[in-house]
């Protein structure tokens, strides 16, 4: 009899987190399908200017965190990144963290970031909204954040850790900046943003001027106060009368960081966005930044993605984009607006092959001194065909049709080259189907027979009166 309860409970348990999981994952299926068909055609999100990097990279970010990394729509948005400039700390560290997830080289951003710290303090410890601004907390745990993300050596982590930690109001929350005559309140993104880096620390000792602070501690404040923030009903949160879609996204992030996505304050903010998003996909009437933002902070997966396309299976089926789930066709949706560049922000065509039979190519790079080493940084080689690192040569057999969407890296002395590239794979020509050629007799034999066949179809028949 135990045995019977304790297999209902878990049956039902089952179907209760399946009940919990389904409207979340249908929620990441619609917003990827939103990013997929409100690309610009230079690879960017952009709705608001002056937002357009923030945008990307949170874009890529969410792309990367659904696990929608082999379509020429994460490709196109990696490469905008990497061809502009930031300009202020949040959109630097944005930049920094997104390329970063992506497996590209960020050495040269966290060091221009690193350089931005502000001189309040001695050592500089700390950043502000652009290069050395006054101290924000939204921007210096950003900043840590991005350096964190890049696995970049930084010799003042501690420093920093004890500016973040050190500025905390004692209501366990963060005030945007710190004011030597006011108290400045405590707010829900510059808390959000020191607790998301600070979980990273969740466990460790911190001793500042002398004094021990336990990082778990600090953690568990921050989260109680963050939740002194929710709206009831409703479960989004904000600092008005009624919850937003950033703070509750910002929020979310962090509790799921720190509690775990099953905690009820969590779950409960989840269920605002769900209810917040529209039928398009998107939040906020079409706002990249904000649906941008929602979805980086929803808990990585992976997406199933039968053809290897870059469009997961449920996009395909359930956002009507007229793509098959298992034909890899994601190519019917790029588009372009005069702005493309061949290999950065598109796809560079680099052969195309034949189903089941032998291929070769040879990519190529400029710069540097060779040899080069290839490798393969995000995005498929189609089935059956492989890299090889010390030649830069593609080949195998290809066993399945379809567009397949790349980045190669080539490495050299003095040189780090990423291209976007592309193979397809065709059809074989099917043998014996050609229409054969008939001489000229033959043909008017034919048209004889067809001259007797249509006279004969057409004399009167005599009715049988029997």
């Amino acid at each position: 009899m135990k045995r019977l309860m304790l297999g209902l409970w878990c049956l039902g348990y089952f179907v209760a987190m399946s009940a919990i999981a389904a409207p979340i994952d249908d929620a990441r299926l619609k917003a990827v399908a939103w990013l997929i068909t409100h690309q610009s055609g230079d690879g960017s999100w952009p709705s608001t200017t002056g937002l357009e990097m923030a945008e990307t990279a949170a874009a890529v970010e969410a792309l990367t965190n659904a696990g929608v990394t082999k379509s020429d729509t994460y490709t196109k948005g990696v490469a905008w990144l990497q061809n502009h400039q930031a300009y202020s700390t949040d959109t630097l560290a944005r930049q920094i963290i997104a390329l970063a997830r992506s497996g590209r080289d960020t050495s040269t951003l966290v060091s221009r970031l690193i350089a931005w710290r502000n001189d309040e303090a001695s050592p500089q410890s700390s950043w502000g909204a652009y290069d050395h601004y006054s101290t924000s907390y939204p921007d210096t745990a950003m900043a840590l954040e991005a350096i964190k993300v890049s696995a970049a050596s930084y010799a003042q982590e501690a420093n920093t850790l004890c500016k973040i930690t050190s500025q905390r109001n004692s209501d366990g929350g963060w005030p945007y900046f710190v004011s030597p005559s006011v108290i400045q309140p405590s707010r829900i993104l510059s808390t959000a943003y020191s607790l998301i880096v600070l979980s990273r620390y969740q466990g460790a000792q911190l001793t500042c001027n002398g004094t021990n602070t336990d990082i778990s501690s600090v953690l568990a404040t921050g989260a109680t106060w963050l939740k002194t923030q929710q709206k009831t009903p409703g479960g989004g949160f904000g600092e008005g009368s009624a919850g937003t879609v950033l703070e509750t996204a910002l929020a979310y992030r962090a509790l799921v960081t720190i509690l775990g996505a099953t905690d009820p304050a969590a779950v409960n903010a989840q269920n605002f966005l769900i209810a917040q998003q529209q039928a398009d996909g998107g939040w906020g009437g079409g706002d990249a930044l904000l649906t941008t933002l929602t979805l980086a902070a929803l808990p990585a997966t992976t997406l199933a993605d039968t053809d290897s396309d870059g469009l997961p299976d449920g996009v395909e089926t359930q956002a009507l984009l007229g793509t098959d789930p298992n034909l890899a066709d994601s190519y019917k949706l790029a588009k372009g607006n005069g702005q493309s560049i061949s290999g950065v922000t598109t796809a560079q065509s680099i052969a195309q092959a034949t189903i089941n039979q032998p291929f070769t190519a040879t990519l190529t790079a400029n710069g540097g001194t060779p040899p080069y080493t290839w490798t393969l940084t995000s995005g498929k080689l189609p089935d059956g065909l492989s890299l090889a690192p010390a030649t830069g040569v593609i080949s195998g057999t290809p066993t399945a049709i379809g567009t397949f969407n790349f980045v190669y890296q080539a490495s050299a002395p003095g040189a780090l080259v990423a291209t976007a590239g592309q193979i397809e794979v065709i059809a074989a020509a099917v043998g014996g189907t050609q229409v054969p050629s008939v001489p000229e007799r033959g043909l008017l034999l034919m048209g004889l027979l067809l001259l007797f066949t249509i006279r004969q179809l057409q004399k009167p028949k005599a009715l049988d009166l029997r």
